[in-house]
């Protein structure tokens, strides 16, 4: 053969961009087996679980057959938007598709010189999973991108005087438009020709979402999530089934309000659990994932840059309480913008700041407190009981479970006697309630101490039960004693109590009275 370009999985120089970009590379060929007749003609290709492989004859120039596999590998619809063969996203998934064009052109694709575009927006209609909402939505329909000609990388240049025509050239050059955030020196970032075309598939093989932070870190507008990818054979089809649409099994990171998420560790932690949603192995698809928040930066206020990077690996012993809380309060309310267009935020804070907490290997509820410490964000948390109900049952932590259904059982009194109260008094008995639940929650936050906050919290447990002993602390009650009384675990026990407070739900099948909320 003329050309071969051989890829593997286990070579010692590839970084995660690199294994990523392999992955994009590896679901682009499997795509073209799928799809009959849009393999690039003369092109032999193969894949395997560590690596592809890709040649040519002497019939067929460099440049000639790499413009081949782009066509093959990089192509627009008919509304002009992007489509990432490797990518396998249906042709009538038009909410994921705008997302995703949506996501490109504000990483990889952000310079209009490497996406020229019409110069007014298109509209789209969004809906919420629920129907509850909808609105339009824009984007910018495109006659072209980077990728498709290798713009910028010098690979499929014209030769230069003294060189063979059709042949790549000596080194290539990778531009930010391959590589979000690199950047050069004195000296352009080069590389060779063979590196240069794989890391051109690192857009297919990670995944772009618009972030919406409501807690911190502001500045930040767009993530791309690069998969650390080990099996590219599992890897393809765990791509495939992020973009699919299952009502049964709907995806974390499906269609457009499915790529908004509150924080970059949020975006990372949903395809996470989507990537290994069906990949049951001891050793799946990948080995974690590196997540990029683009945002504005002081030193550069033309364009955005890397603001964030986060690393995430596969196992956290508190997943299941984030996938409880993004299943149940992830959901994105759409808002009219200011010309009428749609814009889409999280309706709450609670999974971005949950998933923040356990990428960073902090306790999964740590500043919790920073989502009620103010009266109108307590009164609105409230009203999210249901889903942090699903959370606090996904908990595994033995002392979580035993402090939050402390509260929790001690709370179920003090509302009885509340009602007792209430229908004694001829008062509504939902106010009296919620200002118990201010006092408490105010009682909460000016404790200083460890000592000040565990003496407050087996007060109120004795309050409530008038000396008697909660079930829940009989179970556990030597490693309580322990956890409550420790120094360390103050800032813990305080998100905890807050947690509880805002996280009590009826529980019908408990016998609870008319006074129980």
């Amino acid at each position: 053969m003329a050309r071969e370009l051989i890829y593997r999985l286990t070579n010692p120089n590839y970084t995660v961009y690199h294994r990523a970009a392999l992955g994009g590379l590896a679901s682009t060929v499997l795509a073209w087996r799928s799809r009959r007749g849009s393999a690039p003609a003369g092109i032999e290709h193969d894949v395997q679980r560590d690596g592809v492989r890709l040649a040519w004859g002497d019939d067929l120039a460099d440049q000639e057959a790499l413009q081949r596999i782009l066509d093959a590998s990089f192509r627009l619809t008919k509304d002009k938007l992007i489509d990432l063969v490797g990518q396998a996203v249906a042709e009538d998934n038009v909410e994921l598709r705008v997302a995703i064009h949506n996501g490109l052109c504000a990483t990889f694709l952000q310079h209009n010189k490497m996406r020229p575009s019409e110069k007014e927006p298109r509209r789209v209609e969004i809906r919420s999973a629920d129907d509850e909402s909808r609105g339009l939505f824009t984007y910018k329909a495109i006659t072209s991108y980077a990728h498709q000609k290798a713009q910028g990388t010098g690979l499929l240049d014209p030769a230069k005087k003294g060189s063979a025509a059709g042949r790549f050239p000596a080194v290539a050059t990778i531009p930010q438009s391959v590589v979000p955030g690199a950047v050069a020196g004195m000296q352009p970032l080069q590389t060779a020709p063979e590196e240069a075309i794989l890391l051109l598939y690192l857009m297919v093989g990670s995944a772009v979402f618009l972030l919406r932070p409501r807690t911190y870190r502001e500045k930040m507008q767009a993530c791309i999530v690069v998969p650390d990818v080990r099996d590219l054979v599992a890897f393809s089809r765990a791509l495939r089934a992020v973009a699919s649409v299952d009502v049964k099994r709907p995806r974390l990171t499906g269609g457009y309000l499915g790529r908004i998420a509150g924080g970059v560790e949020e975006a990372a932690l949903r395809l996470l659990i989507d990537l290994t949603a069906d990949d049951l192995r001891d050793n799946p698809a990948v080995a974690g994932l590196h997540a990029i928040a683009m945002g504005k930066v002081a030193w550069d206020k033309n364009q955005i840059n890397r603001s964030a990077t986060v690393r995430l690996g596969l196992t956290y012993a508190e997943l299941d309480v984030f996938l409880r809380a993004s299943k149940h309060l992830g959901k994105t309310r759409i808002v009219p913008g200011s010309k009428g267009d749609g814009y889409a935020v999280p309706m709450s804070p609670v999974p971005e700041l949950v998933a923040a907490n356990l990428a960073a290997g902090r306790h999964w509820a740590a500043h919790f407190r920073d989502l009620v410490g103010e009266s109108k964000d307590f009164s609105r948390m409230r009203f999210a009981r249901k889903g942090l109900q699903e959370m606090k049952e996904a908990i595994r932590d033995g002392v979580d479970q035993a402090v939050i259904d402390m509260f929790h059982e001690a709370w179920r009194w003090k509302m009885r006697a509340l009602g007792e109260r209430a229908r004694s008094e001829g008062a509504p008995f939902e106010w009296a309630v919620e200002r118990e639940q201010e006092r408490i929650r105010n009682s909460i936050l000016r404790a200083k101490t460890a000592d000040a906050l565990a003496g407050w919290f087996l007060r109120f447990c004795a309050d409530a039960t008038q000396g008697g002993t909660l079930a829940a602390a009989r179970k556990e009650a030597a490693t309580l004693r322990e956890f409550l009384f420790n120094e360390r675990n103050a800032s813990r026990l305080q998100n905890l109590l807050l947690f509880a407070l805002v996280s009590y739900a009826k529980d019908d099948t408990k016998g609870q009275t008319k006074g129980e909320a």
